[in-house]
């Protein structure tokens, strides 16, 4: 046997050895590199499924098993709070059942009692951040008379929301092999409960105390998602993008964690099932940052520098360089106000679109010298695309100033901080002065004199024609 063809053999078997240890060891298969977020792979994600959706558009930006039908564990309360948001009035007061009151042991609980009394409003907060299943039966019960009833309703939103393998069979998600989701149905549910501004407020609290009630002091809770919500020393699963939303963990659920995030004004939803105890923080940060490398954010004010507002002012001075064309600065009103446009990399001419579309100019003041710089010459107004969003107004700045023609004849605010900067009370005589103060008298004697010929002027007698009878013949 020639020495070559063993070297080759060998080879060979090397090959196929790391064929087959490759899917044993997914670290060596595919290495994670943070600073390439773009370059995810399924290896990469301890989840078995997984997706991240941009919030407005609803577009999916990756996959993995989203279509697998999985139980959702404490996820499920997504819907029931958005639904005690949208039907219950937040100052009504719940009354705890027994059914309610009786949940097991190995179950979160806020340990709500038979017959107590909470504000409506205060037990979806709680819900959500403890997760607390005695709290979602309590609002099941109260906005519909029975649990049953709510999970019907639970059903019906799911599906009017576009879910198409999903089946609840309660308001909680303690296990039931029927009670099962999906990652991009829990997505969608997501997506319509981050359009409720109190369901956002709610998706981002880290702690909740649920004030005393008639049969318990307070308590306080802190959310099952802390360590991704809050920054600490210690805490290494930081996320300084988030903005919540819901935990969800039992044995055959595996941990699950339906998230949010915001960055730049890119708004993302993520959701993974079945992943690990911290795994699933790791899932969800790479789901977003992978989100957030498909998309750029350009503000309204950048665009505007594309191609700033030029306006042409009457009046200048002859010697004015730029014969009175005035480049106007933008200075938004709210600091803090929002106005990022969002779009796929590479699709600066959508953007544009949407900013050509969705902002409005009108003008203050008269277009004419003399200007000031810095002098507000009018406001531009964008409409933000997310429903609710408030428009974000901006000033509009004159970039110079802009001297008046001297021939040009006063303007009447000219006229009018003349006459309050002259200490003679009296306007100064003068030839313009005395035709102002006579031509109204020259006017009347002239209307006078004619009504008077018109009324005087003799009338001739009219000339009585005499009638005469003329025989006509015919032959």
């Amino acid at each position: 046997m020639r020495p070559g063809s063993t070297k080759a053999r060998a080879a060979g078997l090397m090959a196929v050895l790391l064929l087959v240890l490759l899917p044993l060891f997914p670290a060596l298969a595919s290495e994670y590199d943070a600073t390439r977020p773009e370059n995810l792979g399924n290896r990469n994600l301890r989840a078995s499924s997984a997706i991240v959706i941009e919030q407005l558009s609803g577009q999916v930006l990756y996959e993995k098993n989203a279509d697998e039908m999985r139980p959702p564990a404490s996820t499920t309360k997504v819907l029931t709070a958005l639904l005690a948001l949208t039907m219950g009035e937040q100052d009504d007061l719940v009354t705890v059942s027994a059914n309610a009151a009786s949940m097991p042991e190995d179950a979160s609980r806020l340990g709500l009692k038979e017959g107590e009394q909470v504000r409506l409003g205060d037990l979806i907060r709680a819900t959500m951040v403890q997760s607390g299943n005695d709290g979602a039966i309590a609002i099941a019960e109260h906005l519909m008379g029975s649990e049953a009833a709510f999970v019907a309703l639970m059903n019906e939103a799911a599906a009017r929301y576009g879910c198409t393998r999903t089946h609840f069979t309660n308001a909680h998600g303690y296990h039931d092999d029927n009670h099962l989701s999906t990652a991009r149905d829990l997505a969608l549910i997501a997506r319509e409960a981050m359009q409720n501004a109190e369901f956002r407020e709610i998706a981002l609290l880290t702690s909740f105390t649920l004030p005393q009630t008639n049969l318990t002091e307070a308590r306080r809770f802190n959310n099952r998602a802390l360590a991704f919500l809050q920054d600490g020393e210690e805490n290494n699963h930081f996320y300084r993008y988030a903005t919540g939303i819901k935990t969800g963990q039992h044995s055959l659920a595996g941990d699950c964690f339906v998230g949010s995030a915001t960055k730049d004004g890119i708004q993302l939803i993520s959701v993974v099932l079945n992943s690990g105890s911290t795994d699933k923080w790791r899932d969800t940060r790479r789901l977003m940052e992978y989100g957030f490398s498909q998309y750029e954010s350009v503000t309204v004010a950048q665009l505007y520098l594309e191609n700033p507002k030029v306006i042409n002012i009457s009046g200048f001075a002859q010697e004015d360089p730029d014969l009175g064309r005035l480049e106007l600065n933008l200075r938004k009103l709210d600091p803090l106000a929002n106005d990022a446009l969002v779009a796929p990399k590479g699709s600066l001419e959508e953007q544009m679109k949407v900013y050509n579309t969705r902002t409005q100019v009108e003008y203050s003041r008269t277009l004419e010298a003399p200007v000031t710089a810095g002098e507000v010459m009018g406001t531009l107004t964008y409409t933000p695309l997310s429903p609710g969003a408030e428009p974000v107004v901006y000033e509009l700045l004159a970039g110079r100033s802009i001297e008046r023609r001297a021939s040009i004849a006063p303007t009447l605010d000219e006229i009018r901080a003349y006459t309050a900067a002259d200490p003679n009370p009296f306007p100064r005589f003068s030839l313009e002065f005395l035709i102002i103060i006579l031509l109204p008298v020259i006017a009347v004697v002239v209307i006078s004199q004619l009504l008077f010929k018109l009324i005087t002027r003799k009338r001739k007698p009219r000339v009585k024609q005499k009638l005469e009878y003329k025989t006509r013949y015919y032959r």
